[in-house]
């Protein structure tokens, strides 16, 4: 009675622990706990977290996790990620083959707020997938250790959801592609 039914790309358990289920009480406090790693740890502790659909060359910017020190970026985005596919479903991320939860995505990571560098293209920021072997020891992490805060979208005032296309072998950038534009700041209400 204490766990759920929800399966996930990444791990072996076919269960969520209460502590990483879509809850207010969850969200709040993998926020806190991210706010609180940052404030000991700096922008080392972040990583930024992408999911796609496989075969595909958006990649989607979901949120950030942050982790102390000896807990991987793997470890923590395992730990965390019945909150984080939640989240994917709940801003209805263009990721999923089907409308089923469980249909499968990859996940990847990136260095800490990287996201505007990401979308210029720019080779020094390096897309990581999580591979299922890396993320072993991940369910004996505690909360305390992990953070994640979710990216929000606000449709009301026109912003769109963030991606970055790569290359859909290696996660790299796109070789000879130019990105151009001007970024346009939004107003502050």
């Amino acid at each position: 009675e204490d766990e759920l039914f929800i399966p996930t790309p990444l791990s072996s358990t076919d269960y969520t622990p209460k502590d990483m289920t879509y809850t207010e009480s969850n969200i709040r406090r993998q926020t806190a706990t991210f706010d609180k790693l940052i404030e000991v740890g700096g922008k080392d502790v972040v990583n930024d977290v992408y999911v796609r659909a496989s075969g595909r060359k958006e990649w989607w910017l979901v949120g950030k996790i942050a982790r102390v020190s000896d807990i991987s970026p793997e470890q923590a985005i395992e730990r965390q990620w019945p909150l984080i596919d939640r989240h994917v479903w709940a801003l209805r991320l263009p990721v999923r083959l089907t409308s089923e939860r469980n249909s499968p995505v990859e996940v990847w990571y990136a260095p800490g707020d990287s996201e505007l560098d990401a979308a210029r293209n720019d080779p020094n920021v390096k897309f990581t997938k999580v591979e299922k072997e890396k993320c072993e020891g991940a369910s004996e992490v505690a909360v305390t250790l992990v953070g994640f805060v979710g990216k929000v979208y606000d449709a009301r005032r026109g912003e769109p959801m963030f991606f970055v296309e790569r290359d859909v072998r290696t996660g790299g950038v796109l070789i000879g592609r130019k990105i151009e534009g001007d970024w346009v700041e939004g107003e502050d209400s």
